[in-house]
């Protein structure tokens, strides 16, 4: 849960106070410090900037401040509306993208919010993608988002063909009728336990690694493109159904 909440953009004094008044209801500043052990200054401070996310809210009564949580359902509206308010300026972003005289080809992403830019960029392009790597190392460092991935694929028609590792058969998620009609799989023991994944889609290549604090990697290269589908192309023939 706070995993989550931290996805969401709040801090983890931010985590702790929402929590602390979920559980109270409506409550003083002064009592929220005595049982997170928080400063009071400090509550004060997160109190300020939980009210700016929307997320709390504050009245007085007998003339002294309290404070009370949002409904937890209103978290999903706020990302609605942040996610309306940056729709409106991807148009304008992208103008700005396309003025930048710095053409490198090569985008480093760190950390799981950055991997998570790698597996949207695949969706996005909507392209027919090569895959090799270990879905199972994949899910052990992603818990659920490699899950979330396929089944965006899926719903984007995105084509697959894909090298898994041999301890990846069996997947599930494989069987599922929407998403298997658009797959074509093999699989190899040379892939069990690799801890970097290989995506090969339209005029591009991208590397992610399955660790606690995962790299990926975004060249955008023909001649890349076209030494991995060779590599892709040697591992499929090798490969078993």
């Amino acid at each position: 849960m706070n995993e989550e909440l931290r996805d969401f953009g709040l801090s983890e004094n931010e985590i702790l106070l929402y929590l602390a008044l979920l559980k109270t209801g409506k409550e003083t500043a002064n009592r929220i410090a005595q049982i997170t052990g928080m400063k009071r200054s400090t509550t004060y401070d997160n109190f300020k900037l939980l009210i700016n996310k929307g997320i709390v809210s504050r009245f007085t009564k007998n003339n002294v401040q309290h404070f009370e949580a949002a409904d937890p359902k209103k978290l999903v509206h706020l990302i609605e509306d942040k996610k309306k308010k940056i729709q409106k300026i991807i148009p304008d972003l992208i103008k700005i993208q396309k003025t930048s005289t710095e053409k490198t080809g090569v985008t480093f992403y760190e950390g799981k919010r950055g991997v998570l830019t790698v597996l949207n960029d695949i969706i996005d392009q909507k392209e027919e993608l090569w895959f090799y790597g270990s879905r199972k190392m994949a899910l052990i460092a992603f818990k659920h988002y490699p899950d979330n991935f396929v089944q965006k694929r899926s719903e984007a028609k995105i084509k697959l063909r894909a090298v898994l590792a041999l301890e990846d058969k069996g997947d599930k998620i494989y069987k599922i009728d929407q998403i298997s009609k658009l797959s074509k799989i093999k699989y190899s023991k040379e892939m069990n336990k690799i801890s970097s994944n290989t995506f090969i889609y339209g005029d591009r290549v991208a590397f992610m690694t399955s660790e606690d604090d995962p790299t990926g990697i975004i060249i955008k290269n023909s001649k890349i493109v076209q030494q991995q589908k060779k590599i892709f192309e040697i591992l499929w023939k090798t490969a078993k159904k």
